[in-house]
């Protein structure tokens, strides 16, 4: 005979079972894995975050989440995927500035519409972004503005790639201070900063997550960093405003993203994970603390889009009105 302990195991088996039957993630016994792509290389900051949701999104849900890097032309092959993707609640992507916002001012064409394609699951963070040196470049931002308006189209910064959203603040960084920098794209922001700390490349905007080791050991030097005030986690570094450039931002955010048709439910129950994985502890503390970001979660499905429209109006224009020649 079970003693009473077997038989609220049993039942609680039982009824766990039923409802991830209910809610379809079952197949043949066997739960699907949850996709997140992630339209960026290994290793940047996007990635690293990613990671992170998957972890404690799995647990949350009780079901594999698992990353799918697909980075280049600025985050366009990924969002493409996330777009096409069959909308049964089983591939979502990270969705970023970069994808839903600059791409949107920077190509006169995409092989997706960002409204009709693609919906909003829940918003995850906003990071300030800061302006990495090489280690034996200028060590300020006067420093470096000087020497770029000695040397005007000579001094090169990396960026995650055309469109990215680490090209456009650069770009817009140099109208903000005048100047003529050398953009060179790659494949995510990851390898712009391996690039950097060899020397190849002078700058890169990034996160602080990234950047902060590298400076620490030497290969690189924080110059700026974006935000009304310093952050707490690098109080070192000076912002933009305190050196010069009052009106200048650079920052990123993040979201989860899904195909136009997945169903309410589906994306209802990823929105519920989301937001309990961003109330956390663990996850929180990492992402301030470590990532130098601000908590956009939780949300509803409605704010997210809001949010997004909103970056639209705001930043569409700007990119615009720089009449980058990327296609």
């Amino acid at each position: 005979m079970k003693n009473a302990s077997t038989l609220r195991m049993s039942r609680r088996a039982l009824v766990m079972a039923s409802a991830m039957l209910a809610s379809g993630v079952y197949a043949q016994g066997n739960p699907k894995a949850i996709r997140i792509i992630v339209s960026f290389a290994p290793g940047s900051a996007n990635d690293l975050i990613a990671r992170d949701l998957a972890r404690y999104m799995a647990e949350l849900l009780n079901q594999p989440v698992i990353v799918e890097n697909k980075p280049g032309a600025g985050g366009m092959i990924g969002t493409d995927a996330v777009a096409k993707a069959a909308p049964d609640g089983l591939t979502v992507g990270l969705g970023t500035s970069s994808q839903l916002v600059m791409n949107v001012g920077l190509y006169k064409t995409l092989p997706f519409d960002i409204e009709k394609d693609l919906h909003t699951i829940g918003l995850v963070a906003r990071t300030n972004l800061v302006l990495v040196g090489k280690a034996t470049g200028p060590k300020t931002l006067k420093a470096l503005i000087a020497e770029a308006k000695a040397r005007p189209g000579q001094i090169s910064y990396g960026s995650g790639g055309t469109g990215s959203i680490s090209h456009i603040v650069g770009e817009a960084f140099a109208k903000a201070a005048d100047i003529k920098l050398n953009h060179v794209p790659y494949k995510g922001n990851g390898p712009a900063m391996a690039d950097l700390a060899g020397g190849h490349v002078d700058l890169v905007f990034d996160g602080l997550v990234t950047a902060q080791p590298m400076a620490k050991n030497g290969r690189a030097h924080l110059i700026a960093i974006s935000g009304t005030k310093r952050d707490r986690v690098a109080p070192d570094v000076p912002t933009f405003a305190e050196q010069g450039l009052p009106d200048y931002e650079a920052y990123t955010w993040n979201c989860l993203i899904a195909p136009a048709q997945t169903p309410a439910d589906a994306m209802a129950r990823i929105n519920g994970a989301l937001n309990k994985a961003l109330e956390l502890p663990a996850l929180r503390d990492r992402l301030i603390d470590q990532f130098g970001s601000q908590i956009l979660g939780p949300s509803t499905t409605a704010q997210a889009e809001d949010f997004g429209r909103k970056e639209r109006e705001r930043w569409v224009p700007f990119i615009r009105s720089l009449k980058l020649n990327v296609g």
